[in-house]
C-alpha cells in the first residue's frame, strides 16, 4: 500500500480521489499511464462506478484558472471507426508532491493495509430488503469513515492514541467539511472503533491550542489485528452517592487541590498572624483552629494520592496559573496517555524502580510538552542514537543535542539529565503519570501473566451499572497483545481501588477562585 496520500494535504481531494490515488499508486504506479474504460479501471482500483466517478470528477476538475487538473488525458489516435480511446496519467505536479508527502507513522502500517481490503466497498449482490441493507450499512465501514479511520491511524502512536489531529488538518487530509468529519467521527465511535474522544480546548495561557484526543480500540474487528489479552483492569466507583476521590480518576483533581489547600493555608497563616499580634485570639482562636485542622486535612488527602518527591511544588504553582476546571478533564486524558505510554514501553524499567522524575524517560516527558504547548525555557537533552529520522525532525524544536558527548555513550544507555532539563510543568505531570503507572503496574499478577511487558495498555472511561440507580463513571484499563493464544477465553478483571475519603474535585473547583 502506498501511504504518502495519508499525509498529502489538499482540500480538493476527497475520500473517493484520494483512494482512487492510493490504488492507483499500489495497482498501476504513480507515474505510469493506464488505456481502459472508465468502468474498468474502476473496478481494478476498488470502487464501483459511481464512487469512481465522482473522484475522477474531482481529478479532472481544475478548481479555478490558477489550478492545473490532477489528472491528464491523452487521446489515442485511432484507425477506422470506432469510439476514441484515451490514455490517463497523474500530472507530474501531483506525482512529485506526492513523492514529497511526509511518510506516515509506521506504528499500524498492517491495520491500515487491512482497511484497504476489508469491507465490502461495492455495491452488487445486494439484496432486496432494504432495512436488511440499511442496518448493514450502519454497521459497517464506508469508503469515507474508512479513510478517516486510516488517518487516524496513519497519526496515531503505538497504542493508538493520536493528540496531534485537529479538525483544520484533518479536512487538509481527507477534503470532507467540517460538518461531515464530525458525522463520522459518530459514528466511528457508536461502532467502538474510537474508544473515547477528549474535545481540544484552546487556552490562552498555553503556546497551543490543545487538540482533541482520540483512543481507538485496536481490538476492534474493523482492525483485524489485534486479540483482547484476558486481563482488564477495572476502576470503578462503589456508589453514585459516594463523595470519595479515586486514583485513576482523580490524579489531577488531587494536584489542584494541593495548590488550591496550599494557598488556603498560607493565607489563613498570615491573618492569623495578624489576630495573635492584636491579642485576639481568645474569641475567634478555637473557630479558627477548627479552620486550619480541616485545611490539613483536605491537604493530606489530595497528598495521599499523589507521588512524594520535589518535583510537584513549582508544577502546582504553574499548573493552578494555567488551567481551570474546564481543563481537567483534558489535562487526565493527557496524564493517561503518559502513563499507558510507560506501561507499554518502559514496564521493565519501571518494575526495577527506573524511569522516575529524576531520571525521566524522554520520549515520554517531550511529547507531554509537545500537547501542553509550553514553551520551552530549557535546554532538553535529546539520545539521537535512538531517534528516528523523523523523530528527530518533530524533536528538532525541543532538543539540543551535545554530540561530542554522544560519542562516548552507549546506544543502550538512556540520557541521565538534570532536572532542571525540563519545565517544572512538564516534570509535574511526568511525575503524575509515573505515580500512576507504578499503580497500576502493581495490581498485575505477574506470575500469572509474564508477558504483560509485551501488551499495549490503554485507559478508557467506562459506565457500570448501580444497584440503586444509574450508570456511574469509571476507568478501564485495557490490554491489548499480538499473541492468539488464550483469546478464547474470558478476560480476566481485576478491581483496582485505591481512593480518598474525600470529593476533592468537588472542593478543588469551589475554592480556585477565590
Amino acid at each position: 500500500m502506498n501511504a504518502a496520500i495519508l499525509t498529502y494535504k489538499d482540500a480538493r481531494l476527497t475520500p473517493e480521489a484520494r483512494w482512487l490515488l492510493m490504488q492507483w499508486a499500489s495497482v498501476i504506479g504513480l507515474e505510469k499511464s493506464i488505456d481502459c474504460p472508465l468502468q474498468t479501471l474502476f473496478t481494478r482500483l476498488g470502487l464501483t462506478y459511481a464512487q469512481g466517478r465522482r473522484a475522477w470528477n474531482v481529478l479532472i476538475d481544475k478548481h479555478g484558472e490558477r489550478q492545473e487538473q490532477l489528472l491528464e488525458i491523452e487521446r489515442i489516435p485511432t484507425k477506422g471507426p470506432g469510439r476514441p480511446k484515451s490514455r490517463y496519467r497523474l500530472s507530474t505536479k501531483l506525482v512529485k508532491a506526492l513523492q514529497k508527502s511526509p511518510s506516515p507513522s509506521a506504528h499500524h502500517a498492517e491495520e491500515m493495509a487491512t482497511l484497504t481490503k476489508t469491507t465490502l466497498l461495492s455495491a452488487e449482490n445486494r439484496t432486496k430488503d432494504l432495512i436488511r441493507d440499511g442496518r448493514r450499512r450502519r454497521s459497517r465501514l464506508t469508503l469515507p469513515n474508512r479513510w478517516l479511520l486510516m488517518v487516524l491511524l496513519a497519526h496515531a502512536d503505538t497504542p493508538g492514541v493520536i493528540t496531534s489531529l485537529g479538525i483544520s488538518k484533518m479536512r487538509l487530509l481527507t477534503g470532507m467539511s467540517r460538518s461531515r468529519i464530525d458525522r463520522q467521527l459518530e459514528k466511528l465511535f457508536d461502532l467502538g472503533i474510537i474508544a473515547h474522544h477528549q474535545p481540544g480546548r484552546y487556552s490562552p495561557q498555553a503556546n497551543a491550542r490543545k487538540t482533541s484526543i482520540y483512543l481507538l480500540d485496536l481490538a476492534h474487528p474493523s482492525l483485524g489485528t489485534f486479540k483482547r489479552a484476558p486481563l482488564t483492569i477495572m476502576s470503578p466507583p462503589s456508589t453514585k452517592n459516594a463523595k470519595r476521590t479515586e486514583l485513576v480518576g482523580g490524579v489531577v483533581d488531587a494536584a489542584m487541590t494541593v495548590g488550591v489547600c496550599n494557598l488556603q493555608i498560607e493565607a489563613f497563616l498570615k491573618e492569623y498572624g495578624a489576630i495573635t499580634d492584636s491579642k485576639s485570639t481568645l474569641s475567634v482562636g478555637t473557630k479558627e483552629k477548627h479552620k486550619y485542622n480541616d485545611l490539613v486535612k483536605i491537604l493530606h488527602n489530595a497528598q495521599a494520592l499523589l507521588p512524594s518527591t520535589d518535583y510537584l511544588d513549582d508544577g502546582i504553582e504553574e499548573l493552578l496559573k494555567r488551567y481551570d476546571a474546564e481543563d481537567a478533564n483534558w489535562l487526565l486524558t493527557s496524564v493517561h496517555i503518559d502513563a499507558c505510554h510507560l506501561l507499554t514501553s518502559y514496564w521493565n524499567k519501571l518494575k526495577e524502580g527506573f524511569c522516575g522524575p529524576d531520571q525521566p524517560c524522554h520520549d515520554v516527558i517531550v511529547s507531554t510538552v509537545r500537547r501542553l504547548g509550553i514553551a520551552l525555557e530549557y535546554e532538553i537533552e535529546a539520545d539521537l542514537e535512538q531517534e528516528t529520522e523523523s523523530a528527530s525532525e518533530k524533536d528538532s524544536d525541543y532538543t539540543k543535542a551535545l554530540v561530542d558527548q554522544k560519542l562516548h555513550r552507549s546506544p543502550e544507555v538512556e540520557p541521565i539529565t538534570e532536572k532542571t532539563s525540563y519545565p517544572p510543568l512538564a516534570l509535574l505531570f511526568y511525575a503524575l503519570s509515573h505515580h500512576l503507572a507504578k499503580q497500576l503496574q502493581s495490581a498485575f499478577k505477574l506470575n500469572e501473566y509474564e508477558k504483560a511487558e509485551a501488551m499495549t495498555f490503554m485507559l478508557v472511561p467506562a459506565f457500570f451499572n448501580a444497584p440503586d440507580g444509574p450508570t456511574l463513571p469509571g476507568f478501564q484499563l485495557r490490554s491489548y497483545g499480538l499473541s492468539f493464544e488464550d483469546t478464547d477465553k474470558e478476560p480476566t478483571t481485576i478491581i483496582f481501588r485505591r481512593y480518598v475519603a474525600k470529593d476533592l474535585n468537588t472542593y478543588w473547583q469551589t475554592h480556585h477562585q477565590d
